[in-house]
């Protein structure tokens, strides 16, 4: 039997919607050009398409591999490629995402925190920009967003009955598909299924799950291992290089580092200059492996010193990329939109500690996906979008800290 919405919640997501498709028109007809990746996805959707192909290559060229980009989301939107991958009916599409998403969370916080405490959850995915502007984007954040909390949610309540593993299964492929850095996700949310309901009982639908994640992600790895010889590539050796120095300004490089910096930055420029479209894929994994090694080498040489600026990327992760186009932004919006974020984390992680002590499994899973994307991606190149998914845990423990300090003030 279906459970009824709340009305209030339902209201939130039909101006989820609504903010997503207002981005829409805010950011067309150019559809904020600087963000590359928007036609990276496309090429790929088309791919799919026009050749049946994982490959960004057109019709007229050989194929192509593809190193960098992750298969889920391109297949999430092809079907819109066959009347030409507007950029229109991708917003549709994930202004639909984004609604659904409200309504998820509120599902999830209501056993934990009463009907006004999944309304606050819910509103403050509604109605945080992040969510809006980047589901009017050809970008894959918003998607691994949505599939990665109603992953959790499959996982997080696993019962006896095998078959309850498929849907947690398809939706930990579909989102490590989308977005790979998000797998850590269903481990913290079978944790706490076993938690709830004890390991034994749900041995056989974990099984199910693993054995379904499996099947659906194997064409990948025969994918990656007859292009490349490996079961997987993508871009953690950039982002490592980039992630040391991201915060380091130019005049404070020691000899080292700037030996480092220099080579790397013409190990890119030899990428760049290769025009052979098929020589890329390959160039492009050898360039990924150089600077991983580049990077391990520098973070060896000073640890402190990257650590320390993990602060930096940390900023950038939870408070980077203000919801406008490049040229409308300035310091004022700048600066409001960081405070308001960093106060966000900052009330999300209190009220998530605060949720996690009253016990249960699915009590500290807001807190336990906050800290793993934070600790996880602290080596790493730092962008806003990156923490979406974690977005609305964090807004949950906002709406549990709104909820202790008013039954506070009742008592």
């Amino acid at each position: 039997m279906i459970a009824r919405v709340d009305r209030v919640v339902l209201v939130l997501a039909l101006i989820s919607v609504a903010l997503a498709i207002a981005y829409g028109a805010y950011l067309s007809p150019q559809w904020d050009p600087s963000r590359n990746d928007q036609i990276q996805y496309q090429a790929l959707a088309r791919g799919l398409v026009e050749r049946g192909e994982y490959t960004r290559a057109q019709v007229s060229e050989p194929f192509i591999p593809e190193p960098l980009r992750f298969p889920g989301y391109p297949l999430l939107i092809a079907p819109l490629c066959f009347a030409g991958c507007s950029m229109w009916s991708i917003t549709v599409l994930q202004a639909l995402l984004l609604g659904a998403l409200v309504l998820m969370v509120a599902r999830f916080a209501e056993p934990l925190l009463g009907r006004r405490g999944a309304r606050i959850s819910a509103a403050l995915v509604a109605l945080h920009p992040a969510f809006a502007f980047f589901a009017a984007h050809a970008l894959s954040d918003l998607a691994a967003t949505v599939f990665g909390f109603a992953g959790v949610l499959a996982t997080a309540r696993l019962t006896a009955r095998p078959m309850s593993g498929m849907a947690a299964g398809a939706l930990a492929a579909a989102t490590t598909l989308v977005r790979p850095f998000n797998v850590f996700m269903f481990p913290i949310a079978a944790f706490a299924a076993r938690d709830r309901a004890g390991l034994r009982p749900i041995l056989a639908a974990l099984g199910v799950a693993a054995i379904v994640f499996l099947v659906a992600f194997s064409p990948y790895i025969a994918y990656m291992e007859r292009s490349f010889g490996r079961p997987i590539a993508g871009s953690t050796g950039a982002q490592l290089w980039l992630g040391y120095f991201q915060g380091l300004s130019g005049n404070r490089l020691d000899a080292f580092e700037r030996e480092q910096a220099d080579a790397g930055r013409a190990a890119l420029a030899r990428f760049d200059a290769i025009t052979d479209r098929v020589a890329q894929p390959q160039a492009f994994v050898a360039l990924d492996d150089e600077l991983r090694s580049r990077a391990l080498s520098l973070i060896g040489h000073d640890p402190a010193g990257f650590l320390a600026r993990g602060l930096v990327r940390s900023v950038e992760l939870w408070a980077g990329d203000v919801p406008t186009r490049p040229e409308d932004a300035g310091p004022l919006i700048d600066g409001f939109w960081v405070e308001l974020n960093l106060m966000l984390l900052g009330f999300g992680l209190v009220g998530a500690i605060l949720l996690a002590r009253r016990g249960g499994a699915m009590s500290a899973i807001p807190l336990a996906i906050i800290v793993a994307t934070w600790v996880l991606s602290y080596p790493l190149w730092a962008e806003g979008r990156f923490s979406l998914p974690a977005r609305p845990f964090v807004a949950i423990g906002v709406a549990a800290l709104v909820e202790h300090l008013y039954r506070r003030r009742r008592v």
